[in-house]
């Protein structure tokens, strides 16, 4: 078996790019094509001079470069389609991101499938793109690290937002971590390998000054825990508050109610008056869920008597639809006529008047059938709070009725 020497091999190497390969890749595999066709030639008997003038002979006197250009078409087209690509999904991903914020910011539904479905295009389609294509075009190391590190920041920033936006677990955590990483390993990278260029010293510098600035406000909305925080804490608390008044009050007029009925005191009237309060009970918290459900249609039930129980403030923000309230069985209409019958005849009864602190205004706007959007947060609180005072004016009246018998 015939092996080419050191010199041979540097030879052929010199002749391959005298003929005009500059692509490192195909000059080596060029290089060793040649070298195969020189020994199998040298084994049939020619010498080498000979065999290497065969061998570069067949590619006749422009093949070679030929390769070079076709191998450069052939990576330039992909590189071009695979840039069509970016632009397109990078296109697609902004004007769903916009449209998605429209949305939010005029309570629209969709609003949450738009930012997923941009997010998706940024991070999974568009990204993978831009680093591969950047990785194609052999921009040097320093270079190459600076944008794989970038990519990925922005990769688990722009999820971390979803994630917030969306009120899914680890939101906060992804976002520090984005954060971090372009404050402390991007910058440092991109200061270093720029600043050096003094034509670009000046862009660095400008870039350098508005990422830490757009960083740092998003940190401060992010994790500021100001005034903001301390309002909502309020809200939630006032209506996890409600919410558990309203829980006490029903078991508490479950077992007057039993007492009631054990010593056979309840009359027709106290039975109508009962039947009244509960209804009112029942209607409320239907209307509630159905105000809420109305905006968030892609949470499941479960998913909505847990948030208007347990963490108010996730959909208080939001506008329901006030269509949902005006359904003609057990809507809003027939509860504000409940309630009027009940204090007609809580009065009958004792003599006195309910006295409830309605918010009529709101309750007024509800029910106008030119109205179609209000606060979440707003309704749930006016409904919750009236269900209240008649459940506790039904305790009081519950005792009323014990005390005939004690």
């Amino acid at each position: 078996m015939v092996d080419l020497t050191e010199q041979n091999i540097s030879e052929i190497t010199l002749l391959v790019e005298a003929r005009g390969v500059e692509m490192e890749e195909l000059s080596y595999d060029l290089v060793d094509h040649i070298c195969c066709m020189i020994e199998e030639k040298m084994e049939s008997g020619l010498n080498y001079a000979s065999a290497l003038e065969e061998s570069m002979s067949s590619f006749g006197k422009k093949g070679i470069r030929h390769i070079q250009e076709e191998t450069t078409f052939l990576l330039t087209k992909n590189i071009l389609a695979m840039r069509k690509t970016m632009h397109i999904t990078g296109i697609t991903s902004a004007v769903l991101l916009l449209f998605a914020t429209i949305f939010k910011i005029q309570h629209w539904p969709g609003a949450g499938v738009m930012y997923v479905l941009g997010v998706a295009s940024l991070c999974l389609i568009f990204m993978p793109i831009f680093l591969t294509v950047r990785v194609k075009e052999k921009i040097g190391k320093p270079r190459l690290w600076i944008n794989i590190v970038g990519t990925i920041s922005a990769f688990i920033l722009c999820f971390g937002i979803l994630f917030k936006i969306m009120h899914w677990p680890t939101a906060n955590i992804l976002m520090t971590s984005g954060g971090i990483m372009i404050i402390f390993i991007y910058l440092p990278l991109y200061i270093f390998n720029y600043y050096k260029n003094k034509e670009l010293r000046t862009n660095t510098v400008i870039t350098t000054v508005v990422a830490i600035a757009g960083a740092s406000m998003l940190f401060s909305l992010v994790n500021l825990r100001g005034n903001s925080h301390i309002v909502r804490t309020s809200i939630l608390n006032m209506q996890y508050t409600i919410n558990n008044d309203i829980a006490a009050s029903n078991k508490t007029n479950t077992s007057l109610l039993a007492l009631i009925e054990k010593d056979s005191i309840a009359d027709k009237a106290f039975q109508q008056v009962n039947e009244i309060a509960l209804s009112i009970n029942k209607i409320s918290h239907d209307l509630n869920f159905d105000i809420a459900k109305s905006y968030h249609t892609e949470l499941s039930d479960d998913e909505i008597k847990t948030i208007l129980k347990e963490n108010y403030t996730l959909i208080s923000d939001d506008k329901g639809d006030l269509i949902s309230l005006r359904k003609e069985e057990n809507g809003l209409v027939e509860l504000m006529i409940l309630v009027d019958d009940y204090q007609v005849a809580y009065k009958k009864i004792t003599g006195t008047d309910a006295n409830l602190k309605l918010n009529q205004d709101n309750l007024d706007y509800y029910l106008k059938s030119e109205n179609t959007q209000f606060p979440l947060g707003i309704v749930v609180h006016d409904l919750s709070y009236l269900n209240l005072q008649i459940q506790r004016l039904h305790s009081g009246l519950l005792q009323y009725y014990k005390g005939k018998v004690s």
